[in-house]
């Protein structure tokens, strides 16, 4: 049997259609539950139950819908991942155009996203170094409620920055492209669906509300816990764009190094986030599409190390007893057990 050949990142077929599919299905479905939740309040409203009955009726179901809501736009957040990677379809055009839609229902302005996310890569968990250092550097439950908080107002702050560097286009340009997303994004949550006849209140607000502790527990599962990684010192440059020559300044560094978790899970979960749980798989070849993560994975495990760990709700559980950077001396409790 050959042995496995990782995918070369120039010839590797992009699964596009398989993108653009999992788009439509995600945002059918969100609409759809945001119809079904406007309905079922509306329904209760104008039933004869008593007012404890339908009240638990109502906003069980809304909350409910809202979750499930949150996971799909966190699926959109995963796809619109792979055009900051540049790896969502070949062409710059419509990868930056769809990129930038999906990110936007996430409510993540898309370039600044791509140069907070691209300094990540470059600086994958170095104490003050990664940028994601100010999400999850603090204790284990004030990164799992605040993780996300902090990461929106980080986007936020690069891209009220680069507004402000008037004159220069890698910047400016970038900036007003991201105004322009989020512009859609807020019309559609909160212009279109009240003209479609749905509540904000049933519809929209529980989602974004229930959107972000779900986002900020699948982003805490990365890195948390594992024990920093140390390089020679340099100074941190913001990193605004990236192609294969920059990835393979470091292929052999980054294979040297662990840095995230690989947490196996239901295959549905794995199409819904596409495959963004197979981290350090990610980590180590950035520029390959996510239907070869898993794939790398189970071809490597046996001669790469890895991290593992057998579910989200496990994966949480154990980071519960470690902070961010986890010491040296500490035994990793869930080793590949492939390896």
């Amino acid at each position: 049997m050959p042995a496995y050949a990782i995918p070369d990142p120039k010839t590797q077929k992009l699964p596009v259609a398989e993108n653009i599919f999992k788009a439509l299905i995600l945002l059918a479905l969100l609409f759809s539950s945001m119809y079904g939740a406007n309905w079922i309040a509306n329904a209760v409203d104008a039933s004869t139950l008593s007012p404890a009955p339908a009240f638990v009726l109502k906003w069980g179901a809304i909350c409910m819908l809202a979750l499930f809501n949150g996971m799909l736009i966190t699926g959109l957040g995963v796809l619109a991942h792979e055009g900051i990677h540049r790896i969502f379809c070949r062409s710059p055009f419509w990868n930056e155009l769809l990129g930038g839609t999906l990110s936007s229902f996430a409510l993540l302005p898309f370039y600044a996203n791509r140069q907070f996310h691209l300094t990540h890569h470059s600086y994958t968990h170095q104490p003050g170094m990664d940028p994601e250092n100010a999400m999850h550097n603090h204790s284990f439950w004030y990164a799992a409620i605040m993780g996300m908080l902090v990461a929106f107002k980080e986007q936020y702050r690069l891209m009220l920055i680069n507004i402000m560097k008037i004159g220069d286009r890698r910047y400016t340009g970038r900036a007003l492209k991201d105004i322009a997303f989020m512009a859609f994004a807020i019309g559609l949550y909160f212009w279109a669906v009240p003209e479609l006849g749905i509540s904000v209140w049933y519809t929209v607000v529980p989602t974004i509300v229930l959107f972000v502790p779900i986002f900020t527990l699948r982003a805490i599962s990365d890195h948390y816990g594992i024990p920093a990684v140390v390089r020679a010192k340099r100074e941190r440059q913001e990193l605004l764009d990236a192609d294969d020559r920059h990835w393979d300044q470091e292929v052999a560094q980054r294979h040297k190094e662990l840095s995230s978790w690989i947490i196996l899970t239901y295959p549905w979960m794995d199409w819904l986030w596409s495959h963004i749980n197979y981290h350090e798989v990610h980590h180590r070849y950035p520029y390959i599409a996510h239907v070869y993560l898993k794939e790398i994975f189970e071809a490597t495990r046996g001669k790469d190390s890895y991290l593992v760990v057998h579910g989200f709700l496990r994966s949480l559980i154990n980071q519960m007893g470690r902070s961010y950077y986890g010491k040296s001396t500490d035994k990793t409790p869930l080793p590949d057990p492939y390896a």
